[in-house]
């Protein structure tokens, strides 16, 4: 899936690049465009990190982890 992404966004700079050496009047367009697709992009990229990806480790989940360390008494009864 990055993959495709990073072709998208390679294709659609190139896009308004070269829209924009080809017509000036469409240069202030293509910027606003370009800064758009930055911004949603940096902002969905954000929203995946922190709310949507499964692999995240929180302090939740770290808190329903807890090892309780044995008792000395739990110790002695299994060496004995």
């Amino acid at each position: 899936m990055p993959e495709r992404i990073k072709r998208f966004v390679k294709n659609l700079v190139s896009a308004l690049g070269h829209s924009l050496f080809e017509d000036g009047e469409m240069s202030g367009i293509a910027i606003l465009a370009l800064a758009s697709v930055v911004f949603f992009w940096l902002a969905g990229l954000a929203l995946y990190e922190l709310i949507l990806d499964p692999h995240v480790t929180t302090v939740a989940s770290l808190n329903s982890l807890s090892i309780d360390p044995p008792t000395l008494q739990t110790v002695v009864e299994t060496l004995a």
